[in-house]
């Protein structure tokens, strides 16, 4: 710990001395005390170092009188004396210009007064500082330690740290979450006046878990609060890590349990209530899957936006007092919940909290339809895998694509399974429009799915096109005569639109085999 020049001006020893220039820097805090007669090189000396010189060749070279005080300034001493009455019969009025100048204490020591009187002076409360924090820290250490082994966690370091320093402490997550909240907030803990507050990261490996912030009345901060502050940061780091250690286990338990889920090999009813019971999951109601992909790469990127997915996920299921199940695949995890309001809720907060945080790397929700036992998942997460890869010709993120509001895609699960059960869905109606376009440089298949699409209506489909109605006219009596269908017929209609809807599911799924 340190003591300012302000401080040290106020000491016993040095009443004889005198500041007379830089009163702007008085509450620099002084770290150390160095000694230098002949001042040739200033670039030995350090940040917040106080220098006691006799000004040896300063009295007749004005060019080195110029350039002290801003060298030393850059340096960031906290202060400089001069010791008059050797050298220097008084302080040039140019040194004092330049000390008032840069806000640097300039301070006149009188010829009667030895050196060695003004370091003792100023290092010893520097050095009793120093034992009383090293003491201090231990007993914050100590104190911080039992609260951590008692078992309560971030709340108990938090509120240890509250009572040790007597303010008001909150921890945020690095998703924003505020997690704990010890001594009220900042406005309500410290009543009336203006407040002052410190934040410090918690990190581990790297990794940023979150922020530690410590508010107190202003004027009432000591520097053995950030000891404080500093000790509890570093426990709730531990503590993350010890969270993400046994999440990591829960993560596997769960994953192990999904997997013969969706294996659908039989579980015997007794196993399926134990193994439930003991990951927090409900047997009770409907459940439902929900598969989530995130970016487009792979490896380490990945696995750090799956991890990134996984804890925001967890976090607004332990706000909801919500369980779930999860199983983390190569390219997408899949979550198991009860399927209510609930959790439908919670997942619309999750994909939009997550395009907040992270806007780069764009977040697909596809939801299954529910099932009334657990052992029914298996063909659940095979909805919620296909509406996966159908989203992006059907939603944009952040919203959930459900797999029973598919615009009619649900209707060619199975099919999605092979390029060549998609291919013998469409070809057929759709291969002689196909390849009349390619011939005569025609738009036959464009104007099916326009006039498809706006319902059979002739006069929004040409201006959809921009082409006359007449054009629009000859170009549907073309189709007609290519594919064999009646255009009038709806059910005809409805496995034209059916053969589009295959065609680009399969340009979106087998993109280089289309």
């Amino acid at each position: 710990m340190t003591i300012t020049i302000r401080e040290a001006l106020q000491l016993p020893d040095m009443v004889q001395t005198r500041l007379v220039g830089g009163a702007a820097g008085l509450d620099n805090p002084i770290r150390w005390v160095t000694i230098v007669e002949v001042l040739e090189d200033v670039t030995r000396l350090q940040e917040g170092e106080f220098l006691i010189t006799t000004g040896f060749g300063l009295s007749e070279d004005e060019q080195r009188r110029a350039s002290l005080i801003p060298s030393l300034a850059e340096r960031k001493l906290s202060g400089v004396a001069l010791h008059t009455g050797f050298y220097l019969r008084e302080i040039p009025a140019d040194l004092v210009h330049m000390a008032d100048r840069f806000g640097l204490p300039l301070i006149e020591i009188p010829v009667e007064m030895n050196f060695s009187t003004i370091t003792k002076a100023i290092l010893q409360p520097i050095i009793n500082r120093q034992f009383e924090t090293l003491a201090y820290s231990q007993a914050i250490h100590n104190r911080m330690i039992e609260a951590a082994l008692s078992k309560g966690g971030l709340p108990a370091i938090a509120a240890e740290l509250a009572q040790l320093t007597g303010g008001a402490v909150k921890l945020v997550d690095a998703l924003g979450f505020e997690v704990v909240q010890h001594g009220g907030t900042s406005g309500e803990a410290i009543a009336g006046g203006k407040t002052s507050e410190h934040a410090v990261p918690i990190r581990a490996s790297r990794e940023h878990f979150g922020t530690l912030t410590l508010t107190k009345a202003e004027g009432q901060w000591k520097e053995l609060d950030d000891v404080a502050l500093q000790h509890a940061a570093t426990l709730c780091a531990l503590e993350y890590v010890k969270e993400r250690a046994v999440a990591a286990t829960e993560w596997r338990l769960k994953g192990d349990f999904v997997d013969e889920l969706l294996s659908g090999r039989p579980l015997r009813a007794d196993e399926l209530d134990h193994r439930s019971r003991m990951l927090g999951y409900p047997l009770t109601g409907s459940h439902m899957v929900a598969a989530v992909k995130v970016g487009t790469g792979d490896g380490a990127a990945l696995s750090d936006l799956h991890q990134a997915c996984i804890t925001l996920m967890r976090r607004l299921c332990d706000r909801h007092h919500r369980s779930y199940l999860l199983r983390e695949r190569p390219h997408c995890l899949l979550f198991i919940l009860p399927h209510d309001q609930t959790s439908l809720a919670l997942l619309e907060q999750f994909a939009a909290r997550w395009e907040r945080l992270h806007p780069a790397s764009p977040l697909q929700v596809a939801l299954s339809n529910p099932r009334g036992q657990l052992t029914a998942l298996a063909e659940a997460a095979e909805e919620a895998l296909f509406a996966l890869q159908a989203y992006p010709l059907l939603a944009r993120s952040p919203a959930l694509l459900r797999f029973g509001e598919m615009r009619g895609y649900q209707f060619l699960f199975p099919y999605h399974r092979s390029r060549e059960m998609l291919e013998a869905l469409w070809q057929p109606l759709l291969d002689p429009l196909i390849r009349y376009d390619a011939r005569h440089n025609q738009q036959l298949l464009e104007t099916l799915s326009a006039y498809l699409d706006h319902n059979g209506n002739g006069l929004k489909t040409s201006q959809a096109l921009y082409i006359h109605r007449h054009t629009l006219k000859y170009r549907l009596t073309q189709i007609e005569d290519k594919t064999g269908v009646n255009l009038e017929d709806a059910h005809q209609r409805w496995q034209l639109r059916l053969a589009l809807m295959a065609r680009r599911l399969q340009q979106q799924l087998y993109p280089a085999e289309a």
